[in-house]
This record gives structure tokens, C-alpha cells and sequence, in this order.
């Protein structure tokens, strides 16, 4: 019930602001009563005419609810007009300008073999996703898309966003030596990087930065999760076919180390060049390659450049599987995986992308909204320090891969299940049946806290 107080004196105090007009106040008497008389127009009044009877009771009661009706509205509208706008938490999605590992993969004859695309469509389904939340946690959330012209500009963009937009959560999609500089320039400040697209172990390992957050699995924990597999198909005796770029190197190496962890073996190593020169058919043919006297089970290939890999599937000496770079890889997420609400992520990424499908890049990208978004869910707060804890702490977050997603203490790495797909079928998921571990099975991939020279937690 409004009071008199509120109908007789804020219609006065609104006629400051210009929002009612200037009515006519007065008491007049009628048969020894006092009424109050309310004019709402400026102009004035026509000549009375003789009213029927009840005319004029009933028109006095219609200009009186009218002005009620009127200062109500007026309030209201002032009082949205002044109440302070919802929390904005924004995401800034920081890329480079013509990065080479998004052009496409082609061979002779302009032969396109892969297509990259960037995964800033994965952030973008994450945020879609939001929008429910935001309407319950009345803040709202946004994507800011930020592009540099090298990877050595990435540092001073995080920087200048974070000081002139004040933004805190930031997804970046760079080469791995952008993340060393960027490191040392958010050392110690209220900021939170999330790495969607480099696996290199380096990053995990010796750049160990508390600011930093690695969405997309490692190196280490591709290899150990191809391993897994493997072995449980007691696939033990690997023949590795090495390329000679420096990330084929890495992959390599990265094998070996799971092949001592698992129990599996390197029966050899042979060093592969790409190309079609008959004089150096010894390096570039996969039979000859693959002669070799003692037997294997497998086929391991790295090759970045995949022009190499391609070939060897159906050309091996032996009847065997080829794994790594074609055929059998590793990855964050594949498009086929039918589990854990997975075709829904990718009916809505096929959707806003007309139809491409997602990659491990787009779900890293993906689960790094996701985690901002359940911080804020799950503190009710919109605070970065408060968000940023929940993250980096006791926060589990559901990736729709069947167990959940979470970030190491000792590294930030988000410990995660990898799938082991086919070019057509996720053929099984790791970490694989009967690899234990004694606090969390997800982490016998990767670097385990004994094994990494990375101590954030100490």
C-alpha cells in the first residue's frame, strides 16, 4: 500500500527532475468534507457542464488513480536510471596476425591436406553457453577478441587491456615463445592466462608460471595416454619414424619418455626426408624405412609437416598399425566422441561455424570460458581474487569427456582425459583401464608432481 506521504510529496520532488508535470494542489470543500484535488494538464480546465448523476464523483477518481499511476511509473523509471549496473566479467582472447600454424597443410600440386582454423569459435560457444548463468548470477560475460602483430607483442597487449579495460582473464593463442616473455610481464599480478593451443612440455615445465593455466593437454600427456593404449593391446615394440623438424624431435623424445614410463620399446629409430628424390630413396621411402631386421608391433611417426606421414599407412614391410601423426592420434577432443553430452558441444559448434568441426584447439578454448564462468557460479562473486582461487583450487569442472577437468597445483596443467581417435571413430579414452593411480587416476598422464621440476604448489 503506497502512503499519503509517498502520493502527496513524491510527485513533487519528481517535478524537479522535469518528469511530471506541474499539477494543481488544493484543498476544496465539499459538504463540510475536505478532498484533495489533483490537475495533471497545464491547460486550463473546459467550462463545467451540469454532470449526471455520479459523473463528477467518478471523473474526480479517475484523474486521482491517473496522477497515483503516473508518479508510480516516474519512480520506477528514475530508479533504474539511477541502480548501478550488472558486474561485467570479460574475457579477452589475445591472437597473432598471420601465425603460420594456422595455414593450411598442402602438398604438390596445391593438394590442401589439413585445414587449421583458429579456436576462437570455441570461446564463442562457451560464451553462448553463459548466457543462462548470467541471468541467474545477474552478471554478464564477453568475449574481447585482441589482435597483435608478432608473438613478441602478446605481453604488452595482456598488459594494456588489463591496465586501460581492466580486464583479468585472458585466453591466448601464440607460439610457445610468446609465453616466456608474457610470463615475466604478469609475474605477480591479477591476471589469469589461459594457453589453448601449445602442448610443448617446456611451457609446463621450466617457464612454471602461477599466472599461467594450460587448457590444452601436453606433449607428455598425449604420448602417455598413445602409450597406455598401446600396451593394454599389448602393442609393446615400437618401430619410431622421426622427422626432421624440431617439433618431431620433441614428439620423439616425448615417446621415449612414456615408452620408459609404461614398460614399451623402442626397436628403432629411423630418421625419415620428406620428398620424392629418387637418390634419397633410403629416407623418404616408408618400405625401406621399415626393413628392418628385428620385428615391431607398431609404426610410431612424427611428422609435423604430415606430407611424410601420409604415405605410410599400407606401405609398411610388415603388417602393422600406424600411430601418432595419422591413422591413431592423441587428442583433447574429436569431433566423433558420442559420450558425456559431446554431441551437444558439437552441434552447437557445427551450428556457429556452419559446419566445421571442433578440434582439441576449440575445446581448450571452450573449457577455459567454462571454467571462468563456473568460478563465478560456484562463489557468487564476481571478484578475480576469489574466481581465480576457485580455479586454481578445489574447482572441478565437467569437459564432457566423463571425468572431471581440474588444474594441477604443481604445474596448472588441466589434468584431463585425452582421447585416442581414428580419423572417423574415438577408438578409446585414457587414461586407459588398469593404469592407476593412488590420488587421481588422471594423473598418470603427464607430469606427475614427483616427476616435474615445476613446484607452484611449494
Amino acid at each position: 500500500m503506497i502512503s499519503w506521504r509517498f502520493r502527496v510529496c513524491w510527485p513533487r520532488s519528481l517535478r524537479k527532475f522535469g518528469v511530471l508535470p506541474p499539477p494543481l494542489w488544493g484543498r476544496v470543500g465539499e459538504g463540510g468534507r475536505a478532498a484533495l484535488q489533483c490537475q495533471c494538464l497545464t491547460a486550463p480546465p473546459p467550462p463545467p457542464t451540469p454532470p449526471h448523476k455520479g459523473e463528477g464523483r467518478n471523473s474526480w477518481r479517475g484523474r486521482y488513480a491517473f496522477c497515483n499511476i503516473l508518479a508510480l511509473v516516474s519512480t520506477a523509471t528514475i530508479a533504474l536510471a539511477q541502480s548501478p549496473p550488472q558486474p561485467r566479467i570479460t574475457i579477452g582472447y589475445v591472437e597473432v596476425a598471420g601465425d603460420a600454424r594456422y595455414e593450411p597443410v598442402t602438398a604438390y600440386g596445391r593438394l590442401v591436406l589439413k585445414s587449421r582454423e583458429r579456436p576462437f569459435a570455441g570461446a564463442r560457444v562457451g560464451l553462448d553457453e553463459a548466457q543462462a548463468l548470467a541471468r541467474v548470477l545477474k552478471t554478464d560475460f564477453a568475449l574481447e577478441r585482441i589482435e597483435v602483430k608478432s608473438p613478441a607483442e602478446v605481453a604488452s597487449a595482456v598488459t594494456a587491456a588489463r591496465a586501460a579495460r581492466d580486464i583479468h582473464f585472458f585466453i591466448v593463442d601464440a607460439p610457445a615463445e610468446a609465453f616466456k616473455p608474457l610470463a615475466e610481464a604478469i609475474r605477480g599480478r591479477d591476471i589469469l592466462v589461459f594457453n589453448a593451443t601449445v602442448a610443448d612440455d617446456a611451457l609446463r615445465r621450466n617457464v612454471c608460471a602461477a599466472e599461467l593455466v594450460h587448457t590444452l593437454p601436453s606433449l607428455a600427456m598425449n604420448m602417455d595416454a598413445l602409450t597406455q593404449y598401446l600396451l593394454s593391446r599389448k602393442w609393446s615394440n615400437l618401430l619410431v619414424l622421426e622427422g626432421p623438424a624440431g617439433d618431431d624431435a620433441a614428439m620423439v623424445k616425448a615417446m621415449e619418455n612414456s615408452a620408459k614410463k609404461f614398460g614399451a620399446r623402442i626397436v628403432a629409430r629411423q630418421q625419415f626426408k620428406p620428398g620424392t628424390d629418387p637418390r634419397e630413396r633410403e629416407k623418404n621411402d616408408p618400405a625401406l624405412l621399415s626393413a628392418i631386421s628385428r620385428d615391431y608391433d607398431v609404426v610410431f611417426v612424427a611428422d609435423h609437416a604430415f606430407d611424410f606421414a601420409r604415405q605410410v599407412p599400407y606401405h609398411t614391410v610388415r603388417a602393422r598399425p600406424v600411430v601418432g601423426s595419422i591413422d591413431l592420434e592423441p587428442a583433447a577432443w574429436h569431433w566423433t566422441w558420442e559420450h558425456n553430452g559431446a554431441p551437444q558441444v558439437n552441434s552447437r559448434f557445427q551450428k556457429l561455424t556452419q559446419g566445421r568441426r571442433m578440434e582439441s584447439a576449440d575445446w581448450a578454448a571452450w573449457i577455459a570460458v567454462k571454467m571462468v564462468v563456473q568460478a563465478a557460479l560456484r562463489t557468487r562473486s564476481a571478484e578475480f581474487d576469489a574466481q581465480r582461487k576457485f580455479i586454481l583450487g578445489e574447482g572441478s569442472f565437467d569437459g564432457n569427456k566423463g571425468l572431471a577437468v581440474s588444474v594441477r597445483p604443481w604445474d596448472h596443467q588441466v589434468r584431463q582425459a585425452v582421447l585416442l581417435a581414428a580419423p572417423y571413430s574415438v577408438i578409446a579414452r585414457a587414461p586407459v583401464e588398469g593404469f592407476l593411480h593412488k590420488t587421481n587416476d588422471l594423473d598418470t598422464l603427464g607430469d606427475d608432481e614427483p616427476e616435474s621440476p615445476c613446484k607452484l604448489n611449494k
